[in-house]
């Protein structure tokens, strides 16, 4: 079992991630389940709870999940053509509350692809809506979120977003913010090199990022405040807002 570092993720971790890409079955994973957990959840788990501990010192409230703080490594392929049974990265979310907030911090490593995000990714309509609202009834409130993520070298992820303006919005068609109002996620990432997972100084990277996307945290979660009581629904699949 390698040495555990809460600054970075095992570069063991990475290469047993790299076989499972190559030999996703169950006969392949199952005689090796302890190496997983040794290799790469546990030092994952390590890695999110440090980055947890430190986003609230430095005054950003963020918490592990107290149970499973990393997500599943099996697939939920119900409904998906892609059948193999194992997710070939590592995973976690930070939120302010795991009862009743939508708005988290999202860690991605695998050996191909790393990254960061914060925001709120596919909410539900109503909460979706009240995004909407907000920033129509504020546009320079909203706008100063995105100056603020862009002063850090940050971005608004604009992928998500209808082709027209959403019902109710059509007049603000013209508008400067009109953009924004026809997204269905409000979301910033940070991708990360093949070897950044590896690397010391993961942790501190990853407590910078989440404090350069704090204003569109503290934006999400004064809505939440705002908004009748609901509970966190995680991610969902893309559809049409």
């Amino acid at each position: 079992m390698p040495k555990i570092s809460v600054d970075h993720l095992p570069e063991e971790g990475f290469r047993f991630l790299a076989q499972l890409k190559k030999h996703n079955d169950r006969d392949w994973f199952n005689p090796r389940k302890e190496q997983y957990k040794e290799l790469v959840e546990l030092p994952m788990i390590q890695l999110v709870h440090a980055a947890a501990e430190e986003c609230r010192r430095r005054g950003l409230p963020l918490y592990a999940k107290d149970k499973s703080p990393v997500m599943r490594v099996y697939r939920d392929i119900r409904f998906s053509s892609d059948k193999t049974p194992y997710k070939t990265h590592v995973a976690a979310e930070l939120r302010r509350s795991f009862s009743n907030s939508n708005i988290l911090l999202y860690l991605h490593f695998s050996p191909s692809e790393s990254l960061l995000g914060a925001g709120i990714w596919q909410p539900d309509r109503p909460l979706l809506q009240i995004w909407r609202e907000a920033i129509a009834a504020q546009p320079q409130r909203f706008a100063g979120v995105v100056g603020a993520l862009e002063k850090q070298k940050l971005s608004l992820n604009m992928e998500h977003s209808l082709s027209t303006m959403p019902r109710g919005f059509q007049n603000h068609a013209d508008e400067v913010f009109a953009p924004w109002l026809k997204l269905t996620s409000f979301i910033t990432s940070l991708p990360l090199s093949a070897k950044d997972g590896t690397q010391p100084g993961l942790l501190d990277r990853i407590v910078k990022f989440a404090l350069a996307a704090k204003p569109l945290l503290e934006f999400g979660w004064s809505l939440e405040q705002a908004a009748p009581e609901r509970p966190a629904l995680g991610l969902t699949s893309p559809k049409r807002r």
